[in-house]
């Protein structure tokens, strides 16, 4: 896992501190009250803990593998 950081220059703190981008806030501001969002194929999972400190629900859907276990620690 550490060669996936390594390679681009980042590190699991990165994905902590991510925000989300501008066009997924966009459309949270106009989703119905408490709406249940699949976020298919969620890498590291910085959008999913963003959007879990938004005090949304979601499910991730990742197939396994390192990724997801790095996403799931976040959230």
């Amino acid at each position: 896992m550490s060669e996936y950081f390594e390679a681009r220059g980042v590190s699991p703190e990165t994905y902590k501190r991510a925000s989300l981008p501008t066009y997924f806030k966009e459309v949270m501001c106009q989703l119905p009250k408490e709406p249940r969002i699949l976020d298919f194929g969620c890498g590291f999972g910085q959008n999913l803990l963003a959007i879990k400190e938004r005090n949304f629900n979601f499910t991730n859907s990742n197939g396994g593998g390192g990724a997801n276990v790095n996403c799931l620690a976040l959230i």
